[in-house]
């Protein structure tokens, strides 16, 4: 019965765990934008204030991703600008948490705790990736995509593909579908 509960547990830590150390992606866009006629881009600005990441490698990542959503780089004229931070901060887990626990009893009496504590992976440095796209015509943001909670370890050299999975699933936000807003 022991054994059978301490599995039970081992698995849900692991769950757990895995839940937090997954990449947040989202996207916002100006409602009433069509999408449909711009295909060309250009790139306005590229910075990332993350130690060892060289702001061009980021900018061949987006650019495969999105050639390979049909996307043309242009260098005059295009349709839209694009602007890309990759930046660190604290992680923004949540608060403290509450625990009971029922201890196996000892004697005629049983135990019981009560204690709070942090939630694991909160303090811990994150990676965060936001891209800017703007219509050149109106000047005006149409489309912002970020990317939250990836592992800095994701940005070395060593894990190129792991940050290359992290701008397809970001970019292939973009453009929005009709139905989402």
């Amino acid at each position: 019965m022991m054994l059978n509960i301490s599995r039970l547990l081992a698995i849900a830590a692991l769950l757990l765990l895995g839940a937090c150390a997954q990449t947040r992606y989202s996207d916002d866009f100006k409602s009433g934008t069509e999408f449909t006629g711009l295909k060309t881009y250009q790139w306005r600005s590229v910075t990332t204030d993350i130690g060892g990441t060289d702001k061009d490698f980021l900018q061949q990542l987006a650019d495969s991703q999105l050639r390979a959503q049909g996307f043309i780089p242009a260098d005059k004229a295009p349709d839209l600008l694009l602007d890309l931070q990759a930046f660190s901060r604290v992680s923004t887990g949540g608060n403290t948490s509450i625990g009971i626990g029922i201890g196996m009893p000892v004697g005629r009496h049983g135990s019981v705790g009560l204690g709070t504590g942090k939630i694991l992976g909160q303090g811990k440095q994150e990676g965060v990736i936001v891209v800017d796209v703007t219509q050149t015509t109106s000047n005006t943001l149409i489309w912002r995509g970020t990317a939250e909670g990836i592992p800095l370890i994701n940005f070395s050299l060593k894990a190129q593909h792991k940050l290359g999975e992290s701008f397809a699933q970001l970019l292939q936000q973009f453009p929005p579908k009709a139905s989402t807003k």
